[in-house]
């Protein structure tokens, strides 16, 4: 099992009257009650992290255990990280997570990184993960903006055509004025995207803990990983079966799973040789776009 060496973490809710124990079982105590409930994961139905508690649900009872619970951000990411590690083995439970910059840590299955090719330390910098974004919309909707600019620039042609008229001797000057309105209209449409991008990473920073934490990054011939450095143990891993393809900007890898980013990794950790040695790396066994 992923992070089976992760300790087991007891969860006191003085709202509820509960304590949870949350390990290799899942286990509650309720005030005035001798004996615990002790459910195996496998009677766990589903599990859900959101922006303020972990439900779980075992079928019978909901347990909803909120995160102003857990004495530190890195307790409540302990608890993650060992739900996700049994849900690696235990793939019935439905899981709902909130998105994230981190992999999910049910994607990693037990080896060994610890002899990574390339490792490093670090935390992530909001401003490189936003305008990495902003970069990969501008890619993804590259040809929706040049629609976008043909159709505006006809459309303009056509206004000065026929609330000016003329056209056979102001061609010349209706031509360039259509194509600044077209360039113009873009460039709005663009920059109402690029503060889309910015506020919606900007809104993780400000959700998920683990994106404050130092995290420990690896990559290997087997595959690569993205851990809270606490959590990290050197023998968890993503194969690079997992991933599709990965994406390169000027200050991020990005590689994805099902087109969706799964693992970021900051370029300024490494010097400019070993990037230059990660891209071919990374692109010797996954497709680089």
């Amino acid at each position: 099992m992923a992070f089976e060496s992760l300790h087991g973490v007891k969860v006191v809710s003085y709202m509820t009257e509960q304590t949870f124990i949350i390990g290799d079982f899942f286990a509650v105590y309720k005030k005035d009650e001798e004996f615990p409930l002790i459910y195996r994961w496998s009677e766990v139905k589903s599990v859900t992290e959101n922006k303020l508690d972990f439900i779980i649900n075992t079928g019978e009872v909901v347990y909803k255990i909120a995160k102003t619970c857990f004495s530190d951000d890195k307790k409540a990411l302990a608890v993650r990280g060992i739900i996700e590690g049994i849900i690696s083995v235990n793939p019935s439970i439905e899981y709902i997570h909130q998105k994230r910059i981190l992999p999910p840590k049910n994607l990693y299955i037990t080896g060994d990184i610890s002899d990574a090719n390339y490792i490093a330390n670090g935390v992530y910098k909001e401003r490189e993960i936003n305008f990495s974004n902003v970069i990969l919309l501008n890619t993804r909707l590259g040809s929706v903006f040049k629609v976008t600019a043909l159709l505006a620039i006809i459309t303009a042609f056509i206004f000065l055509h026929v609330f000016y008229g003329d056209t056979a001797k102001n061609w010349f000057y209706f031509l360039p004025v259509s194509i600044f309105a077209g360039g113009i209209l873009v460039m709005f449409i663009y920059l109402i995207c690029a503060v889309i991008a910015n506020y919606h990473y900007s809104y993780l920073f400000k959700t998920d803990a683990a994106i404050s934490e130092e995290i420990t990054f690896a990559v290997s011939a087997d595959g690569f990983s993205a851990v809270e450095s606490n959590l990290h143990t050197g023998n968890e891993y993503i194969p690079w079966s997992e991933a599709a393809f990965f994406i390169e900007t000027n200050s991020v890898f990005i590689i994805y799973k099902n087109n969706k980013a799964v693992c970021w990794l900051p370029k300024r950790l490494f010097d400019k040789e070993a990037q230059t040695q990660i891209t071919k790396f990374i692109a010797e066994r996954l497709y680089q776009k």
